[in-house]
């Protein structure tokens, strides 16, 4: 198949296509590079997409675009009225930090996924 390649495409296409080739082979699998939903890695990825997927969908989580204050009203709702297990404070903070920043108004989360 090289020599077939080699004759094609000439040497220099040939070793992009084996670059190529090799990298892929090395690069993670499709299921370790969306662990997290496609959630930005970030500080509190992990905390966030489990303390929410555990219940539902990330995805329900993704399309909201809520304010700080608005996040911290639901997951009080979730708590009351939903049964969902406390969060200790400073997960808490996290938790908050990271949907206010990457599930806020803005949408910094699909911003970044369309830059990819």
């Amino acid at each position: 198949m090289v020599r077939v390649l080699l004759q094609r495409f000439g040497v220099i296409a040939c070793m992009g296509l084996l670059g190529a080739a090799y990298a892929a082979s090395s690069a993670p699998a499709l299921a370790e590079e969306d662990e997290f939903g496609g959630s930005p890695r970030a500080p509190g990825v992990e905390i966030t997409y489990y303390t929410c997927s555990a219940c539902h969908s990330f995805k329900l989580v993704a399309q909201q675009g809520l304010t700080k204050a608005r996040w911290k009203d639901v997951l009080v709702w979730m708590v009351k009225e939903q049964e969902m297990e406390p969060l200790p404070p400073s997960d808490l903070t996290v938790v908050l930090g990271y949907l206010s920043k990457y599930y806020g108004p803005d949408r910094l989360a699909r911003k970044m996924a369309a830059n990819k």
